[in-house]
């Protein structure tokens, strides 16, 4: 799977076990005119990139949950576990930590199968 397929079944899991649930999803790498690229652009953070998917429902300790959503783990780091060197990846994980410090549950999420654990074990939060 893509990125993209990743975040869709994501949604998807959401939407089935989680009906009641609200979250949204960051439009960032959408294809879209060239108008509502600068319009959104207009609109967003310019400190922090926004995460792909944000969930508003607190659970436990936490306000929500956050995701930066990756295809696998590659994407975030490197074969000897270090993350890699990518102005992208830094800036999404300086907005991870800085979402933590304000009370919200915030990872990378590395594939569907890391996703839906983790949400599981956000919302199994007492």
């Amino acid at each position: 799977m893509n990125e993209k397929q990743v975040h869709k079944a994501i949604c998807k899991y959401l939407d089935m076990q989680y009906p009641d649930v609200i979250y949204t999803s960051d439009p960032s790498g959408m294809r879209v005119s060239i108008g509502l690229v600068m319009e959104m652009k207009a609109k967003r953070c310019k400190k922090y990139p926004l995460p792909d998917l944000i969930v508003l429902q607190p659970s436990g300790p936490y306000h929500g949950l956050c995701m930066e959503i990756k295809k696998d783990l590659s994407e975030i780091f490197t074969k000897s576990g270090d993350m890699r060197k990518n102005k992208h990846i830094e800036e999404q994980h300086k907005t991870l930590k800085q979402l933590q410090k304000l009370g919200y549950a915030a990872i990378f999420a590395a594939g569907f199968d890391h996703a839906k654990k983790a949400i599981d074990l956000y919302f199994s939060q007492k």
